[in-house]
């Protein structure tokens, strides 16, 4: 087997850092596939119809030109190359306007407002913070734009004035941006990662909060921990939210991590987003996962149907 396994030839930040590829490289290798690591956006000349599978591992500059991305993913859907994760999937990635309709179909989701250009500013702000205070029990809501990653473009508001002057900055920048309330729980717990391979609970991880109160900069992925997955509640919120995403995508997807929140009451897991694009996997810090994912990637190259029955 021949894998292309897909990167960017410049990150978004100093602190953004792809531990997963080498790892799973070795995995692959050990298993008898020859591996290539290739920027997708410094790949003229390369034939991608070469690889019999398409990893797309860390393509994180895509957050800085979306255009062009989506160029590139339709290109060599175009031309028939198998991509891991398909690609129906990882185009509806690129936008977190997927949550509201996740909600729809029965996950318990944090509350996410999505607001467009030509929208009326004010009235979303008063009534995200409202929202806000009145379900999580504090007037603070995150702001950023519906596609992005890490915490490019996001903050932390708790003034209706800044959130108004941030909504209308995006606006002026032609750019939908959407608003979530403030889970302070992360704070205190940290937000779980469960990352699902081939429709599974393969491992979970706990990393803290980047937009902290009295945090200064960002960090990506802080203090990312080995985590576990308790059972009940935890283990039917986890398959209800997975479930419920399911529906909103034609194919299946080979790998994705739900990012969950406690409710500071219920203690329920909320679904934050899903991370389906290229999502961090953290192999290091649960080896074993990425030889499951090497095999999974094995069977797509051989031709395994992802497309649901």
């Amino acid at each position: 087997m021949n894998i292309a396994l897909v990167t960017s030839s410049a990150f978004p930040g100093s602190d953004w850092s792809d531990r997963d590829t080498p790892v799973l490289r070795a995995c692959l290798e050990e298993q008898g596939c020859t591996t290539q690591i290739l920027a997708w956006d410094d790949s003229d000349g390369v034939d991608w119809t070469a690889f019999d599978v398409v990893a797309v591992q860390s393509p994180w500059s895509m957050w800085l030109k979306l255009a062009q991305f989506r160029d590139w993913v339709d290109s060599l859907h175009r031309q028939g190359v198998r991509l891991a994760n398909p690609h129906a999937v990882i185009v509806s990635g690129m936008s977190k306007e997927y949550l509201p309709e996740v909600e729809q179909h029965g996950a318990r989701t944090i509350p996410t407002t999505v607001v467009r250009p030509g929208e009326r500013i004010g009235a979303v702000a008063a009534e995200a913070l409202a929202n806000a205070e009145r379900e999580f029990g504090e007037a603070a809501v995150v702001v950023k734009p519906v596609s992005s990653g890490g915490t490019l473009g996001a903050a932390r508001v708790t003034e209706e004035q800044d959130l108004v002057d941030r909504l209308a900055a995006f606006e002026e920048a032609g750019v939908t941006a959407c608003v979530q309330p403030y889970v302070s729980t992360i704070d205190s717990l940290g937000e779980s990662g469960i990352i699902m391979i081939d429709g599974e609970v393969s491992h979970a991880i706990t990393k803290d909060a980047i937009l902290a109160p009295g945090r200064v900069g960002t960090q990506f992925h802080p203090n990312a921990r080995a985590g576990h997955v308790e059972h009940g509640d935890d283990l039917t919120d986890i398959h209800t939210a997975y479930d419920a995403y399911l529906k909103t995508v034609p194919v299946h997807p080979v790998s994705v991590r739900l990012d969950f929140l406690r409710h500071p009451v219920t203690g329920r897991l909320l679904l934050l987003e899903i991370e389906s694009v290229a999502p961090v996997k953290f192999f290091h810090l649960h080896p074993e996962a990425a030889a499951r994912y090497a095999r999974s990637l094995i069977a797509v190259a051989a031709g395994s149907d992802l497309i649901r029955s």
